[in-house]
């Protein structure tokens, strides 16, 4: 959920308007970050009401080259740049910036960031349990040593439970004693 609503946004642009206020003036009357007002105004001066609102979305390859050909040839600012543009932050220009300095074109392809999902996957830590199928002078290498790893990990895992138990019983014989 955005953090001021499109309403307060246009209240503060169009105080500015109205009173002839300097962005400095502005954002101290609203008590909001000078430079923040400065994106939302500039934003409104160029795309209205919409530049104001909401704006996540999902930019082409060919569109992120094209915005970053036009800053470098402009010598505009990201800031600038997300005006024209009407993109959210300049850092998202300055992250498409470092990816296409790293891996070109290639690297503006879309991939997931930000925020994680709330509840990840899960995943099993635990290996398999090899199936024991062949016998072991039929098994290669890989298979001997992937099913001792499994079975030296159970071995610690069934003693780590007995000492628990006998560790449990003990505090039991202590509290009745």
């Amino acid at each position: 959920m955005a953090k001021y609503s499109l309403a307060f946004k246009l209240r503060v642009v169009r105080y500015r308007d109205r009173d002839q206020s300097g962005s400095k003036v502005t954002a101290r009357h609203f008590g909001i970050d000078h430079s923040m007002f400065r994106r939302w105004y500039a934003a409104y001066q160029l795309h209205g009401e919409e530049g104001l609102s909401g704006r996540y979305r999902r930019y082409s390859p060919a569109f992120k080259a094209e915005v970053l050909r036009r800053m470098a040839k402009e010598g505009w600012s990201a800031r600038q740049t997300c005006a024209v543009f009407n993109i959210a932050a300049p850092t998202t220009l300055l992250e498409w910036q470092r990816a296409f300095a790293e891996g070109g074109m290639v690297a503006l392809e879309s991939k997931r960031r930000g925020r994680p999902p709330m509840m990840a996957k899960h995943k099993s830590h635990t290996p398999p349990i090899p199936q024991r199928r062949k016998a072991p002078e039929n098994m290669t290498p890989k298979e001997l040593n992937d099913e001792l790893e499994y079975l030296r990990a159970e071995n610690d895992y069934l003693k780590k439970l007995k000492a628990l138990a006998q560790e449990k019983r003990s505090a039991e014989k202590k509290k009745r004693g």
